[in-house]
């Protein structure tokens, strides 16, 4: 990849979908829900002022677990907005950085998204995973030597049970810091449980308040209620470029891995993805 070719200006996302601190939660959750994205800078008077996650609403969310149904009722979400939520100030980079300098900020600050300004600090673009994974696609299609899922991928990925609860997963995920535990029952794969998945069943504080019993109850439910099933994976002989197309064409941010056998041998995330570009120097 020549030097031009890998500035983040030629990768990022040009036009931006931003919303204002006013803007409610429910209304920053219809967008990225209509637009399938993850983040949505927050902009004032031109300016940018932070920026709000999918995560950071689903921390404000109900739980999604059915015993929970009632809570919105009691707090609307239609009452709070993203300046709530949004984390300020903002990591950027400059248009004219390296790919491979964008996809280590990225690594090391554990984020899907970075505005791009420009030479004035005005925002011009967003450089997501989805433009990163369209990079290893156009970038490594036509190697000569195949880079395989097995050089990449994370091996021996910690796994669940259908029946081990919300709270233990979370505990899981805290301690091996990992954001997809795969699920297995009787030795087959047989769902997946992300981060997000486990945000959108926690019972958030703004409608938990004076409800610690029901709040106690939905931490101890099974992750067999909110796991995704059947799950979608990868063969470890496969190519990384054929593992960035699905995560790309799908919005997955995690594939776990088979042998030839059908044996669950590891998994690929967007972090071993931005490993990968960072490793190549681009």
């Amino acid at each position: 990849m020549s030097i031009k070719r890998g500035l983040v200006a030629n990768w990022m996302t040009r036009e931006v979908i931003t919303v204002s601190p006013e803007t409610t939660l429910h209304s920053a959750r219809r967008i990225m829900d209509m637009k399938r994205i993850r983040a949505l800078p927050v902009v004032r008077d031109g300016q940018l002022v932070g920026i709000v996650t999918r995560r950071g609403l689903l921390r404000a969310d109900p739980s999604n677990i059915p015993l929970a149904e009632a809570w919105e009722k009691r707090y609307p979400l239609d009452q709070e907005t993203v300046e709530r939520v949004m984390t300020s100030p903002v990591i950027t980079i400059a248009e004219d950085a390296q790919v491979g300098k964008a996809a280590r900020v990225m690594l090391e600050n554990k984020i899907a998204a970075l505005p791009v300004v420009d030479g004035n600090r005005n925002m011009v673009g967003i450089l997501t995973s989805s433009d990163l994974f369209r990079l290893v696609i156009e970038e490594m299609e036509g190697e000569t030597q195949r880079t395989l899922v097995k050089s990449w991928m994370t091996p021996d990925p910690e796994t669940i049970s259908p029946d081990t609860t919300l709270l233990e997963a979370h505990r899981l995920m805290g301690v091996k810091r990992i954001r997809a535990l795969p699920v297995i029952e009787a030795g087959a794969l047989v769902g997946i449980v992300t981060r997000t998945d486990l945000m959108g069943a926690d019972p958030s504080r703004l409608y938990t308040r004076g409800a610690q019993e029901e709040s106690r109850e939905i931490v101890q439910q099974p992750v067999r209620l909110i796991m995704t099933s059947p799950v979608r994976t990868i063969h470890e002989d496969e190519t990384m470029v054929e593992a960035a197309r699905l995560m790309l064409t799908h919005k997955f941010h995690s594939l776990p891995v088979l042998s030839a056998q059908g044996q669950l041998t590891g998994i690929v995330t967007e972090t071993d993805i931005f490993h990968m570009i960072v490793h190549k120097g681009w």
